[in-house]
């Protein structure tokens, strides 16, 4: 029974590898995408100015790593860890692992309870996820109302705080901690680079360059902040034509390294004889061992496809 529940854990730890790598894959698949726009537009501007800072080129290479902790995570996901968050979060697969057991005996009710908690936490990856990109998609909006302000008169840190309260969430609560760490004697850039760190948001550190500059040294900022909203729409349609153009290879790799583990969990939950019966014999005993090492191979070299596409 230990060994069975040894294979069923790490064939679930699979589908769990699978699709966190292919989760990161989309995701390294678009910052890609961004870095090259961003890069392209530099040089762009380099040649029509007369050079560009050696900051600003390395500005796209900052947000490489995810969250650092899990607090930071649950930020990112717009989610207050409170004792009912907790209590949902493991409540849920519980439940689920006691009817399974009940009904298909202790395998089930292990494979149960590794898939809902595999199954959770890839709910709270896509949310984040959503939140995130949901953010962006309003920056280029809040940009704009921030030189409406400037033009009738209101200063560059007024404009931002009152920008800040005409836009909605999720942007809304992210501002509003960059407004709070602003109000409390930090520098606004400052503000905004901490607030964009913890949020994940690597478009804050460009508004961040902007209004630091405006800050120090002067300027028409609201000519550059107006031009920036034009570059991150621009930077939105090219995320979003390569989601797009990559579909078809995403939907083929989820379903190619998905399909072999779905068939094994239905005939362990539901014909456990057959692969008892297989676990005891040598021959099927070096089958499963084969099939789940070609598995991970699989989904492996699917996730490199995944990223390259």
């Amino acid at each position: 029974m230990v060994l069975i529940l040894s294979l069923a854990a790490i064939a679930l730890a699979s589908v769990a590898g699978g699709i966190l790598l292919w989760q990161q894959a989309r995701q390294r698949a678009e910052r890609t995408a961004a870095t090259s726009f961003i890069q392209h537009q530099i040089e762009q501007r380099h040649y029509s100015t007369g050079g560009a800072t050696q900051l600003e080129l390395q500005k796209q290479h900052v947000w490489r790593a995810g969250p650092a902790n899990w607090n930071t995570f649950l930020l990112r996901a717009g989610i207050l860890p409170t004792a009912g968050f907790y209590v949902r979060l493991l409540g849920f697969p519980l439940l689920l692992a006691t009817l399974a057991g009940l009904l298909s005996g202790v395998m089930a009710a292990g494979a149960t309870l590794a898939l809902a908690g595999m199954g959770c936490c890839v709910y709270l990856c896509m949310k984040a996820d959503r939140r995130h990109r949901k953010a962006v998609e309003q920056l280029p909006d809040f940009l704009e109302n921030m030189v409406r302000m400037m033009a009738i008169g209101n200063s560059l840190t007024a404009a931002f705080q009152t920008a800040a309260g005409r836009v909605d969430e999720p942007l809304l609560e992210i501002m509003q901690r960059a407004n709070a760490a602003s109000r409390s004697g930090q520098e606004l850039d400052i503000a905004l680079r901490q607030t964009g760190r913890q949020y994940g948001l690597h478009e804050l550190y460009l508004v961040a360059a902007i209004i630091g500059v405006a800050i120090r040294f002067g300027g028409r900022s609201d000519h550059v902040l107006e031009r920036m909203a034009g570059f991150m729409r621009d930077l939105t349609y090219a995320r979003r034509e390569l989601v797009a153009l990559s579909a078809e290879v995403r939907l083929s790799a989820w379903v190619l390294a998905l399909l072999p583990l779905g068939i094994a969990g239905f005939i362990i939950m539901f014909n456990n004889a057959l692969f008892m019966g297989m676990w005891h014999d040598p021959a099927g005993w070096k089958l499963l061992i084969g099939a789940a090492a070609l598995q991970v191979i699989g989904s492996y070299w699917l996730y490199r496809m995944a990223r390259l596409a």
